[in-house]
Protein backbone atom coordinates (compact mmCIF):
# COMPACT_ATOMS: atom_id res chain seq x y z
CA UNK A 1 0.00 0.00 0.00
CA UNK A 2 3.06 2.51 1.16
CA UNK A 3 4.58 1.65 -2.76
CA UNK A 4 1.28 2.43 -3.75
CA UNK A 5 0.65 5.82 -2.30
CA UNK A 6 4.19 7.08 -3.01
CA UNK A 7 3.78 6.29 -6.99
CA UNK A 8 0.60 8.43 -6.64
CA UNK A 9 2.08 11.02 -5.15
CA UNK A 10 5.16 11.01 -7.52
CA UNK A 11 2.81 11.30 -10.64
CA UNK A 12 0.94 13.96 -9.13
CA UNK A 13 4.15 15.64 -8.46
CA UNK A 14 4.92 15.22 -11.84
CA UNK A 15 1.24 15.95 -13.07
CA UNK A 16 1.49 19.59 -11.47
CA UNK A 17 4.90 20.94 -12.64
CA UNK A 18 3.74 19.74 -15.92
CA UNK A 19 0.74 21.88 -15.73
CA UNK A 20 2.98 24.83 -14.25
CA UNK A 21 5.50 24.41 -17.36
CA UNK A 22 2.31 24.29 -19.63
CA UNK A 23 1.15 27.23 -17.80
CA UNK A 24 4.22 29.49 -17.97
CA UNK A 25 5.42 28.64 -22.00
CA UNK A 26 1.37 29.07 -22.52
CA UNK A 27 1.72 32.66 -21.73
CA UNK A 28 4.94 33.54 -22.97
CA UNK A 29 4.03 32.15 -26.23
CA UNK A 30 0.71 33.55 -26.08
CA UNK A 31 2.44 37.20 -25.46
CA UNK A 32 4.99 36.73 -28.11
CA UNK A 33 1.76 35.49 -30.42
CA UNK A 34 -0.09 38.56 -29.38
CA UNK A 35 2.95 41.31 -30.31
CA UNK A 36 2.86 42.01 -34.18
CA UNK A 37 5.47 40.44 -36.32
CA UNK A 38 6.54 43.81 -37.46
CA UNK A 39 7.87 44.93 -33.84
CA UNK A 40 11.13 46.14 -34.39
CA UNK A 41 13.15 48.37 -31.27
CA UNK A 42 14.17 51.73 -30.65
CA UNK A 43 16.45 53.56 -28.31
CA UNK A 44 16.15 56.57 -26.05
CA UNK A 45 18.74 58.39 -23.93
CA UNK A 46 16.57 60.09 -20.86
CA UNK A 47 18.61 61.98 -18.40
CA UNK A 48 15.98 60.42 -15.68
CA UNK A 49 13.86 57.95 -15.53
CA UNK A 50 12.28 58.67 -12.46
CA UNK A 51 9.37 56.35 -12.23
CA UNK A 52 8.99 54.08 -15.73
CA UNK A 53 9.08 51.00 -15.30
CA UNK A 54 9.53 47.79 -18.20
CA UNK A 55 6.32 46.77 -19.52
CA UNK A 56 4.79 50.55 -19.36
CA UNK A 57 3.10 52.31 -22.79
CA UNK A 58 4.72 53.90 -25.18
CA UNK A 59 2.44 56.15 -27.19
CA UNK A 60 2.42 58.08 -30.23
CA UNK A 61 0.13 61.17 -29.87
CA UNK A 62 -1.71 59.39 -27.40
CA UNK A 63 -1.68 56.36 -28.98
CA UNK A 64 -0.66 52.81 -27.47
CA UNK A 65 2.39 52.30 -29.85
CA UNK A 66 4.58 50.11 -28.07
CA UNK A 67 5.80 49.18 -24.51
CA UNK A 68 9.17 49.83 -22.36
CA UNK A 69 11.10 46.86 -23.20
CA UNK A 70 14.41 47.14 -20.52
CA UNK A 71 16.41 50.20 -18.90
CA UNK A 72 20.26 50.71 -18.12
CA UNK A 73 22.68 53.22 -17.42
CA UNK A 74 25.04 54.94 -19.48
CA UNK A 75 27.11 57.11 -17.76
CA UNK A 76 25.08 59.64 -16.19
CA UNK A 77 22.38 59.07 -17.85
CA UNK A 78 19.59 56.43 -18.67
CA UNK A 79 19.18 54.48 -21.97
CA UNK A 80 15.95 52.80 -22.64
CA UNK A 81 15.07 50.45 -25.26
CA UNK A 82 11.21 50.89 -26.54
CA UNK A 83 9.63 47.93 -28.31
CA UNK A 84 7.50 49.83 -30.91
CA UNK A 85 4.74 48.18 -32.91
CA UNK A 86 3.41 50.74 -35.11
CA UNK A 87 5.51 52.24 -37.90
CA UNK A 88 5.66 56.22 -38.35
CA UNK A 89 7.35 58.84 -39.74
CA UNK A 90 9.47 61.20 -37.65
CA UNK A 91 11.00 64.91 -38.59
CA UNK A 92 13.27 67.34 -37.09
CA UNK A 93 11.03 68.69 -34.42
CA UNK A 94 10.28 65.14 -33.02
CA UNK A 95 10.13 64.83 -29.08
CA UNK A 96 10.17 61.99 -26.81
CA UNK A 97 9.34 62.37 -23.37
CA UNK A 98 8.48 60.57 -19.81
CA UNK A 99 4.85 61.46 -18.62
CA UNK A 100 2.51 60.35 -16.17
CA UNK A 101 -0.99 59.71 -16.64
CA UNK A 102 -1.59 61.69 -13.53
CA UNK A 103 0.36 62.86 -10.53
CA UNK A 104 0.29 59.87 -9.02
CA UNK A 105 -0.68 57.45 -12.16
CA UNK A 106 2.20 55.18 -14.06
CA UNK A 107 4.81 56.93 -16.33
CA UNK A 108 4.70 56.35 -19.79
CA UNK A 109 6.77 57.08 -22.79
CA UNK A 110 4.91 60.06 -25.23
CA UNK A 111 6.63 60.39 -28.74
CA UNK A 112 5.45 63.35 -30.76
CA UNK A 113 6.89 62.57 -34.34
CA UNK A 114 6.60 65.82 -35.57
CA UNK A 115 5.16 67.18 -38.65
CA UNK A 116 6.63 68.23 -42.18
CA UNK A 117 6.75 72.08 -41.25
CA UNK A 118 7.11 73.74 -38.62
CA UNK A 119 5.13 77.14 -37.00
CA UNK A 120 6.94 79.13 -39.56
CA UNK A 121 6.72 77.17 -42.76
CA UNK A 122 9.91 75.65 -42.37
CA UNK A 123 10.27 72.15 -43.96
CA UNK A 124 11.83 69.99 -41.67
CA UNK A 125 14.09 66.95 -42.47
CA UNK A 126 12.65 63.14 -42.30
CA UNK A 127 14.98 61.22 -39.37
CA UNK A 128 15.14 58.14 -40.23
CA UNK A 129 17.67 56.86 -36.95
CA UNK A 130 15.93 54.87 -34.34
CA UNK A 131 18.84 54.40 -31.79
CA UNK A 132 19.87 56.67 -29.41
CA UNK A 133 17.56 59.35 -29.86
CA UNK A 134 17.23 62.41 -26.96
CA UNK A 135 14.86 62.27 -24.97
CA UNK A 136 13.68 64.34 -21.79
CA UNK A 137 11.74 63.54 -18.02
CA UNK A 138 8.57 65.69 -17.93
CA UNK A 139 8.16 66.25 -13.97
CA UNK A 140 5.01 68.08 -13.17
CA UNK A 141 5.87 69.09 -9.37
CA UNK A 142 9.34 69.50 -10.68
CA UNK A 143 8.09 72.13 -13.41
CA UNK A 144 5.54 73.80 -10.74
CA UNK A 145 8.83 74.10 -7.63
CA UNK A 146 10.81 75.69 -10.29
CA UNK A 147 8.38 78.14 -11.17
CA UNK A 148 8.10 79.09 -7.03
CA UNK A 149 11.76 79.15 -6.94
CA UNK A 150 12.02 81.17 -10.06
CA UNK A 151 9.75 83.94 -8.36
CA UNK A 152 9.94 83.30 -5.09
CA UNK A 153 10.69 86.59 -3.87
CA UNK A 154 7.68 88.58 -6.42
CA UNK A 155 5.58 86.11 -4.07
CA UNK A 156 7.02 86.60 -1.12
CA UNK A 157 6.26 90.32 -1.73
CA UNK A 158 2.61 89.95 -2.77
CA UNK A 159 2.21 87.54 0.19
CA UNK A 160 3.80 91.01 2.77
CA UNK A 161 1.22 93.24 0.56
CA UNK A 162 -1.69 91.34 1.55
CA UNK A 163 -0.97 91.52 4.96
CA UNK A 164 -0.35 95.22 4.83
CA UNK A 165 -3.54 95.59 3.50
CA UNK A 166 -5.49 93.15 5.77
CA UNK A 167 -3.74 94.68 8.28
CA UNK A 168 -4.91 98.26 7.34
CA UNK A 169 -8.27 97.49 6.61
CA UNK A 170 -8.59 95.78 10.38
CA UNK A 171 -6.93 98.88 11.81
CA UNK A 172 -9.50 100.86 9.97
CA UNK A 173 -6.86 102.90 7.80
CA UNK A 174 -7.71 104.07 4.17
CA UNK A 175 -11.31 104.62 2.33
CA UNK A 176 -11.65 100.92 2.64
CA UNK A 177 -10.60 100.68 6.05
CA UNK A 178 -13.25 103.63 7.45
CA UNK A 179 -15.54 102.14 5.80
CA UNK A 180 -15.46 98.53 6.74
CA UNK A 181 -14.48 99.72 10.37
CA UNK A 182 -16.86 102.49 10.55
CA UNK A 183 -20.44 101.83 12.66
CA UNK A 184 -22.06 104.47 11.03
CA UNK A 185 -21.61 102.79 7.68
CA UNK A 186 -22.79 99.79 9.11
CA UNK A 187 -26.32 101.56 9.95
CA UNK A 188 -26.36 103.24 6.85
CA UNK A 189 -25.98 99.79 5.11
CA UNK A 190 -28.76 98.03 7.07
CA UNK A 191 -31.08 101.12 6.49
CA UNK A 192 -30.79 100.89 3.44
CA UNK A 193 -31.25 97.04 2.68
CA UNK A 194 -34.46 97.63 5.24
CA UNK A 195 -36.00 100.00 2.84
CA UNK A 196 -35.25 97.77 -0.26
CA UNK A 197 -37.03 95.03 1.31
CA UNK A 198 -39.76 96.68 2.26
CA UNK A 199 -40.12 98.36 -1.47
CA UNK A 200 -40.19 94.81 -2.52
CA UNK A 201 -42.59 93.34 -0.37
CA UNK A 202 -45.37 96.72 -1.41
CA UNK A 203 -44.09 95.58 -5.07
CA UNK A 204 -45.32 92.53 -4.06
CA UNK A 205 -48.76 93.30 -2.53
CA UNK A 206 -49.22 95.96 -5.08
CA UNK A 207 -48.93 93.48 -8.10
CA UNK A 208 -52.00 91.85 -8.16
CA UNK A 209 -53.90 95.20 -8.32
CA UNK A 210 -51.65 96.21 -11.20
CA UNK A 211 -52.40 93.16 -12.86
CA UNK A 212 -56.25 93.66 -12.77
CA UNK A 213 -55.91 97.55 -13.35
CA UNK A 214 -54.38 96.46 -16.64
CA UNK A 215 -56.63 93.80 -17.49
CA UNK A 216 -59.05 96.26 -17.32
CA UNK A 217 -57.79 99.06 -19.28
CA UNK A 218 -57.17 96.43 -21.76
CA UNK A 219 -60.33 95.25 -22.24
CA UNK A 220 -61.94 98.73 -23.60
Amino acid sequence: MEGKYRSEIVVGIIFLAAMILLGYYTIIMSRKFLEPPTAYYMTVVFPTIEGLEAANKVKINGVDAGRVEEMGLRGHQVLVKLKMYTRFTMYDNFSIKIKSDSLLGKKFVAISPGSPYDRNGIAQGVITERENLPGRYEDVMGAVSEIIDDNRENIYASIRNMREITEKLNAGKGTFGKLINDDKVHGQTESLVKELRETIEDAREQAPITSFIRAALTAF
